[in-house]
């Protein structure tokens, strides 16, 4: 999910004017790019199950960051405190996890 989610923000700073003439200036293609990056992004679509997926677009259309890290025991979406027993949690990064109230997907950076 933060792969995808990396993937899109990279897609969607190439459609962006600066950037674009940026790529230009070191003599990449940014329109090759982006369809390189499409592609990466349908191989890792198809790896990512359906019910999580859609999770992920519902999140991304409502807030536009779908996937944030925990940052001193909170979401850095909505900035709540999270419950001790996810913070702990022993398998916490090993699943998919959600902020019990803005509902994004949120891991360690530990």
């Amino acid at each position: 999910m933060i792969s995808l989610h990396d993937l899109d923000t990279m897609i969607a700073d190439l459609g962006r004017a600066d950037i674009r003439q940026q790529e230009e200036g070191l003599g990449l293609s940014p329109d090759q790019a982006l369809v390189e990056l499409g592609k990466m992004r349908d191989v890792l679509v198809e790896s990512i199950r359906k019910r999580w997926y859609a999770l992920y677009g519902q999140i991304s259309s409502r807030y536009g960051n779908a996937v944030v890290p925990v940052v001193q025991n909170r979401c850095s979406g909505c900035f709540t405190m999270l419950p001790t027993s996810v913070n702990y949690a022993g398998d916490r990064n090993e699943q998919v996890r959600t902020c019990s109230i803005c509902g994004r997907i949120i891991y360690w950076a530990d």
